[in-house]
């Protein structure tokens, strides 16, 4: 919301040129995807998630535990359904800032699709190094 605003207060500001000084709009270069991420399938992003979460100190495989519980929970809150539960896991590959750059699952139920899209859309664990990849194995026990 305040983002909104300040955009359109800056919009509204922002001075007008005259007619004769005016040039067409160009339009914003498209984002190319990473090279890696591209390329990337479930298995391989698994892989890099299972090498940097084993190259952890365990201070930080703690954090990134307790952090990783916290967005679980909020995920799994928003995404209940009466279909039959099987284990799913979910990669996301983080940036420098947290932010999920590239994210996978390994199935293909309506449940496993949402944990994909609310996991992917938290920022929740600042890595030491980027790309940082890491996995949510989501398995359910009676």
């Amino acid at each position: 919301m305040i983002t909104t605003l300040a955009l359109l207060a800056a919009t509204v500001a922002a001075p007008t040129l005259p007619a004769s000084s005016q040039t067409a709009p160009v339009a914003p270069a498209p984002v190319a995807a990473s090279p890696v991420v591209a390329s990337l399938d479930y298995d391989a992003a698994k892989a890099l998630a299972d090498r940097d979460e084993a190259a952890m100190s365990k201070i930080a495989a703690d954090m990134l535990r307790r952090s990783q519980s916290g967005v679980l929970g909020r995920a799994a809150d928003a995404c209940r359904t009466d279909e039959a539960i099987k284990p799913f896991t979910v990669v996301l590959e983080l940036d420098a800032k947290g932010n999920a750059t590239g994210h996978w699952r390994n199935a293909d139920t309506g449940l496993a699709k949402c944990m994909e899209d609310k996991l992917s859309r938290q920022m929740f664990y600042v890595p030491s190094k980027a790309p940082f990849y890491i996995s949510f194995e989501v398995s359910f026990t009676p």
